[in-house]
């Protein structure tokens, strides 16, 4: 089996997030408009990321690879010999039908690595912990890829949630960088994702 380290994609990770750190940070230089727009891109790209991540480290477990800590991950079956060869693993062990992977809400994260993974592992409990603000996250996300009916019902979801009652007019930017929160969910996102990667890692 090739070696893997699980400290890969989460360096990677805390990598990307501090260049999406800088974007928001610089948020407050430009015009109001060209903010929600720009708040609004760094989500979708932060959790675009922060999926892939997710994967990355999922795929790693599966080759049994310890976490950073060392800690060897608790299996179900006998460890994959590559990153592919997990991939595989999680799509057909234990199930009548291949499956597509899907690492954007919990659900979907617990489903595609129950069957490999013990749920007993840090990954999984880091996941389950934080379900609602990977929900969130991807609402938010959504919304701003598809104008769809039910990207819209999703994200008024966290609006109400967030504000306490529906709002129409709140758009993803202006969600993201509202000063009514502190620190704006922008920034509460991207500590979220960093926070998460991190225990998913135990890095």
């Amino acid at each position: 089996m090739p070696a893997q380290n699980l400290a890969v994609p989460h360096t990677e990770f805390v990598a990307r997030s501090n260049r999406h750190g800088e974007v928001i940070q610089g948020l407050s230089q430009v015009e109001a408009r060209l903010q929600k727009l720009l708040a609004e891109l760094v989500m979708l790209r932060l959790f675009d990321e922060f999926q892939e991540a997710i994967s990355g480290v999922a795929l790693r477990l599966a080759c049994g690879t310890p976490y950073v800590d060392g800690t060897a991950p608790a299996l179900l079956t006998a460890p994959a010999r590559s990153t592919p060869g997990a991939r595989h693993l999680y799509e057909t062990f234990g199930r009548p039908r291949p499956v597509k992977l899907r690492w954007s809400k919990t659900t979907f994260i617990n489903d595609a690595t129950k069957y490999v993974l013990d749920s007993s592992n840090a990954f999984s409990a880091v996941c389950s912990a934080n379900a609602l603000t990977i929900s969130e996250m991807q609402a938010i996300r959504n919304r701003v890829a598809h104008s769809n009916v039910k990207s819209r019902a999703a994200f008024s979801l966290v609006v109400q949630r967030r504000y306490g009652a529906t709002l129409n007019h709140v758009s993803p930017g202006m969600l993201l960088i509202s000063t009514r929160f502190s620190p704006t969910l922008l920034e509460e996102y991207l500590g979220a994702c960093r926070t998460i990667m991190k225990g998913c890692a135990k890095a």
